[in-house]
Protein backbone atom coordinates (compact mmCIF):
# COMPACT_ATOMS: atom_id res chain seq x y z
CA UNK A 1 0.00 0.00 0.00
CA UNK A 2 1.18 3.52 -0.81
CA UNK A 3 0.17 6.50 1.33
CA UNK A 4 0.99 10.10 0.40
CA UNK A 5 0.62 12.77 3.09
CA UNK A 6 0.46 16.30 1.66
CA UNK A 7 1.73 18.70 4.29
CA UNK A 8 3.39 22.06 3.64
CA UNK A 9 6.79 23.66 3.76
CA UNK A 10 7.48 25.34 7.09
CA UNK A 11 5.27 23.04 9.14
CA UNK A 12 6.42 22.95 12.75
CA UNK A 13 4.93 22.05 16.11
CA UNK A 14 6.49 25.23 17.52
CA UNK A 15 5.15 27.59 14.84
CA UNK A 16 3.01 30.58 15.83
CA UNK A 17 0.66 29.59 13.00
CA UNK A 18 -2.11 27.14 13.91
CA UNK A 19 -2.16 25.97 10.29
CA UNK A 20 1.56 25.07 10.33
CA UNK A 21 1.26 23.40 13.73
CA UNK A 22 -1.68 21.33 12.47
CA UNK A 23 0.28 20.26 9.39
CA UNK A 24 3.23 19.19 11.56
CA UNK A 25 0.91 17.23 13.87
CA UNK A 26 -0.58 15.52 10.83
CA UNK A 27 2.84 14.46 9.58
CA UNK A 28 3.76 13.10 13.01
CA UNK A 29 0.52 11.13 13.36
CA UNK A 30 0.77 9.61 9.88
CA UNK A 31 4.42 8.58 10.22
CA UNK A 32 3.72 7.06 13.63
CA UNK A 33 1.04 4.77 12.19
CA UNK A 34 2.53 4.36 8.69
CA UNK A 35 6.33 4.74 8.76
CA UNK A 36 6.41 3.82 5.06
CA UNK A 37 4.23 6.82 4.12
CA UNK A 38 5.65 9.48 1.79
CA UNK A 39 5.32 13.07 2.98
CA UNK A 40 5.15 15.92 0.46
CA UNK A 41 5.80 19.40 1.82
CA UNK A 42 5.01 21.91 -0.95
CA UNK A 43 5.75 25.60 -0.55
CA UNK A 44 3.06 28.20 -1.29
CA UNK A 45 1.28 26.78 -4.34
CA UNK A 46 0.53 28.97 -7.36
CA UNK A 47 -2.19 28.12 -9.87
CA UNK A 48 -5.58 28.99 -11.29
CA UNK A 49 -7.45 28.91 -7.98
CA UNK A 50 -4.59 29.71 -5.60
CA UNK A 51 -5.20 31.57 -2.36
CA UNK A 52 -2.40 34.08 -2.63
CA UNK A 53 -1.89 35.80 -5.99
CA UNK A 54 -5.60 35.59 -6.86
CA UNK A 55 -6.49 37.31 -3.61
CA UNK A 56 -3.76 39.90 -4.06
CA UNK A 57 -4.91 40.74 -7.59
CA UNK A 58 -8.55 40.97 -6.53
CA UNK A 59 -7.67 43.23 -3.60
CA UNK A 60 -5.37 45.43 -5.70
CA UNK A 61 -8.04 45.90 -8.37
CA UNK A 62 -10.73 46.68 -5.81
CA UNK A 63 -8.78 49.05 -3.55
CA UNK A 64 -5.93 50.22 -5.83
CA UNK A 65 -3.21 49.19 -3.38
CA UNK A 66 -1.77 46.11 -1.71
CA UNK A 67 -0.70 45.95 1.95
CA UNK A 68 2.79 44.57 2.50
CA UNK A 69 3.21 43.03 5.92
CA UNK A 70 6.64 43.84 7.34
CA UNK A 71 7.64 45.48 4.08
CA UNK A 72 7.25 42.20 2.18
CA UNK A 73 10.80 41.12 3.05
CA UNK A 74 9.93 37.53 4.03
CA UNK A 75 11.46 34.96 1.67
CA UNK A 76 9.27 32.26 0.16
CA UNK A 77 9.77 29.65 -2.56
CA UNK A 78 6.42 29.44 -4.41
CA UNK A 79 5.76 26.37 -6.52
CA UNK A 80 3.51 25.68 -9.51
CA UNK A 81 0.66 23.42 -8.37
CA UNK A 82 1.00 21.19 -11.46
CA UNK A 83 4.57 20.36 -10.43
CA UNK A 84 3.34 19.28 -6.98
CA UNK A 85 0.75 17.01 -8.62
CA UNK A 86 3.50 15.56 -10.83
CA UNK A 87 5.63 14.84 -7.77
CA UNK A 88 2.79 12.93 -6.13
CA UNK A 89 2.21 10.86 -9.28
CA UNK A 90 5.94 10.17 -9.61
CA UNK A 91 6.09 8.89 -6.03
CA UNK A 92 3.10 6.62 -6.59
CA UNK A 93 4.64 5.15 -9.75
CA UNK A 94 8.19 4.59 -8.52
CA UNK A 95 9.69 1.31 -7.32
CA UNK A 96 9.06 2.15 -3.68
CA UNK A 97 12.21 4.23 -3.27
CA UNK A 98 10.16 7.21 -2.07
CA UNK A 99 8.47 5.27 0.73
CA UNK A 100 9.27 6.63 4.18
CA UNK A 101 10.79 9.81 2.74
CA UNK A 102 9.92 13.46 3.24
CA UNK A 103 10.17 15.75 0.20
CA UNK A 104 10.34 19.55 0.36
CA UNK A 105 8.83 20.90 -2.84
CA UNK A 106 9.80 24.47 -3.63
CA UNK A 107 9.99 26.25 -6.96
CA UNK A 108 13.32 26.96 -8.69
CA UNK A 109 13.35 30.60 -7.52
CA UNK A 110 13.21 32.26 -4.13
CA UNK A 111 11.14 35.44 -3.92
CA UNK A 112 10.48 37.95 -1.23
CA UNK A 113 6.77 38.61 -0.76
CA UNK A 114 7.39 42.04 -2.32
CA UNK A 115 9.01 40.49 -5.40
CA UNK A 116 6.11 38.07 -5.83
CA UNK A 117 3.69 40.99 -5.58
CA UNK A 118 5.68 42.78 -8.28
CA UNK A 119 5.23 39.73 -10.54
CA UNK A 120 1.49 39.89 -9.88
CA UNK A 121 1.32 43.59 -10.77
CA UNK A 122 3.41 43.05 -13.90
CA UNK A 123 1.07 40.27 -15.06
CA UNK A 124 -2.14 42.22 -14.47
CA UNK A 125 -0.50 45.34 -16.02
CA UNK A 126 -1.19 47.73 -13.19
CA UNK A 127 1.04 50.31 -11.57
CA UNK A 128 2.21 48.91 -8.20
CA UNK A 129 0.90 50.69 -5.12
CA UNK A 130 1.81 49.39 -1.68
CA UNK A 131 1.06 50.25 1.92
CA UNK A 132 3.80 49.01 4.24
CA UNK A 133 2.28 47.59 7.44
CA UNK A 134 4.70 46.67 10.26
CA UNK A 135 4.06 43.18 11.60
CA UNK A 136 2.89 44.26 15.11
CA UNK A 137 0.50 46.80 13.58
CA UNK A 138 -0.86 44.18 11.15
CA UNK A 139 -1.64 41.85 14.06
CA UNK A 140 -3.45 44.64 15.91
CA UNK A 141 -5.51 45.49 12.81
CA UNK A 142 -6.54 41.87 12.28
CA UNK A 143 -7.52 41.48 15.94
CA UNK A 144 -9.59 44.68 15.64
CA UNK A 145 -11.36 43.33 12.55
CA UNK A 146 -12.10 40.09 14.41
CA UNK A 147 -13.49 42.02 17.37
CA UNK A 148 -15.93 44.00 15.20
CA UNK A 149 -16.84 41.11 12.90
CA UNK A 150 -20.56 41.10 13.74
CA UNK A 151 -21.08 44.91 13.84
CA UNK A 152 -19.19 45.11 10.54
CA UNK A 153 -21.69 42.77 8.86
CA UNK A 154 -24.46 45.17 9.86
CA UNK A 155 -22.40 48.18 8.76
CA UNK A 156 -21.78 46.63 5.31
CA UNK A 157 -25.49 46.94 4.57
CA UNK A 158 -25.63 50.60 5.59
CA UNK A 159 -22.67 52.30 3.92
CA UNK A 160 -22.72 53.12 0.16
CA UNK A 161 -19.07 52.20 -0.43
CA UNK A 162 -16.98 48.98 -0.06
CA UNK A 163 -15.14 48.34 3.18
CA UNK A 164 -11.76 46.54 3.23
CA UNK A 165 -12.11 42.80 3.67
CA UNK A 166 -9.63 41.25 6.16
CA UNK A 167 -9.86 37.84 4.45
CA UNK A 168 -6.83 38.71 2.30
CA UNK A 169 -4.66 38.54 5.42
CA UNK A 170 -5.83 36.67 8.48
CA UNK A 171 -3.82 36.46 11.69
CA UNK A 172 -2.76 32.88 11.06
CA UNK A 173 -1.46 33.73 7.58
CA UNK A 174 0.45 36.70 8.98
CA UNK A 175 2.09 34.42 11.56
CA UNK A 176 2.94 31.91 8.79
CA UNK A 177 4.55 34.65 6.68
CA UNK A 178 6.50 36.10 9.62
CA UNK A 179 9.50 33.84 8.93
CA UNK A 180 11.29 32.75 5.75
CA UNK A 181 9.97 29.52 4.24
CA UNK A 182 12.43 27.95 1.81
CA UNK A 183 13.63 24.43 1.05
CA UNK A 184 16.22 23.09 3.49
CA UNK A 185 19.76 22.64 2.20
CA UNK A 186 19.91 18.84 2.50
CA UNK A 187 16.24 18.05 1.88
CA UNK A 188 14.91 15.65 -0.74
CA UNK A 189 13.36 17.71 -3.52
CA UNK A 190 11.77 17.58 -6.98
CA UNK A 191 15.11 16.53 -8.43
CA UNK A 192 15.06 13.32 -6.37
CA UNK A 193 11.74 12.48 -8.04
CA UNK A 194 13.08 13.24 -11.53
CA UNK A 195 11.09 16.46 -11.92
CA UNK A 196 12.30 19.91 -12.98
CA UNK A 197 9.89 22.50 -11.54
CA UNK A 198 8.65 25.40 -13.68
CA UNK A 199 9.65 29.00 -13.14
CA UNK A 200 6.63 31.08 -12.19
CA UNK A 201 6.97 33.87 -14.72
CA UNK A 202 5.03 32.92 -17.82
CA UNK A 203 2.41 30.21 -18.11
CA UNK A 204 2.05 29.35 -14.37
CA UNK A 205 0.75 32.88 -13.61
CA UNK A 206 -1.04 33.47 -16.91
CA UNK A 207 -4.40 33.04 -15.19
CA UNK A 208 -3.90 36.51 -13.69
CA UNK A 209 -4.56 38.16 -17.07
CA UNK A 210 -8.25 37.96 -16.17
CA UNK A 211 -7.61 40.94 -13.88
CA UNK A 212 -6.29 43.22 -16.66
CA UNK A 213 -8.29 46.35 -17.26
CA UNK A 214 -10.32 45.89 -20.44
CA UNK A 215 -9.57 42.18 -20.77
CA UNK A 216 -6.63 39.80 -21.31
CA UNK A 217 -5.19 41.71 -24.31
CA UNK A 218 -5.38 45.12 -22.67
CA UNK A 219 -3.85 47.07 -19.81
CA UNK A 220 -0.57 48.96 -19.93
CA UNK A 221 2.53 47.14 -21.16
CA UNK A 222 5.89 47.47 -19.47
CA UNK A 223 6.98 50.13 -22.00
CA UNK A 224 3.69 52.03 -21.67
CA UNK A 225 3.53 51.93 -17.89
CA UNK A 226 3.37 55.46 -16.56
CA UNK A 227 3.31 56.61 -12.97
CA UNK A 228 -0.32 57.65 -12.36
CA UNK A 229 0.96 60.63 -10.33
CA UNK A 230 2.20 62.13 -13.62
CA UNK A 231 -1.24 62.09 -15.24
CA UNK A 232 -2.59 65.59 -16.06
Amino acid sequence: MRFIQVSCLGSSLSSQSRFLRAKAAGEEAVLKELPEATVMKPAVMIGTEDRIMNRWAHFAKKYSFLPLIGGGSTKIQPVYVVDVASAIVAALKDDGSSMGNVYELGGPEIYTVHELAELMYETIREWPRYVNVPLPIAKLIIRWFQAIAMPREVLLKKVPFPLPNPDIFNLDQINAFATDTVVSENALTFMDLGIVPHKLKGYPVEYLIQYRKGGPQFGSTVSEKVNPDSYP
